[in-house]
């Protein structure tokens, strides 16, 4: 997403309605933090804390670590 985005905002330039058509929409952002979101809090639910923490902490870090990567990336000449 790191990646798509600085190639979309800062090499193309596109209009803030075909960046969120491509990063939200083919990306499937909402969908995929609805989905972590549903099984975290079944990990609560079923009284496994250890589990959704881990997957809290884990999906936080490896997600943002990712989109920073794909901006250098991106950014690089």
């Amino acid at each position: 997403m790191g990646l798509l985005f600085v190639l979309l905002t800062e090499r193309l330039a596109l209009g803030p309605q075909w960046r969120a058509f491509l990063v939200i929409g083919m990306l499937g952002a909402f969908t995929t933090f609805s989905t972590f979101s549903m099984e975290t809090l079944n990990l609560i639910e079923s009284g496994e804390l250890l589990r959704a923490m881990l997957n809290m902490v884990g999906s936080v870090v490896i997600c943002v670590g990712a989109a920073w990567l794909g901006v250098i990336i991106g950014r690089m000449s």
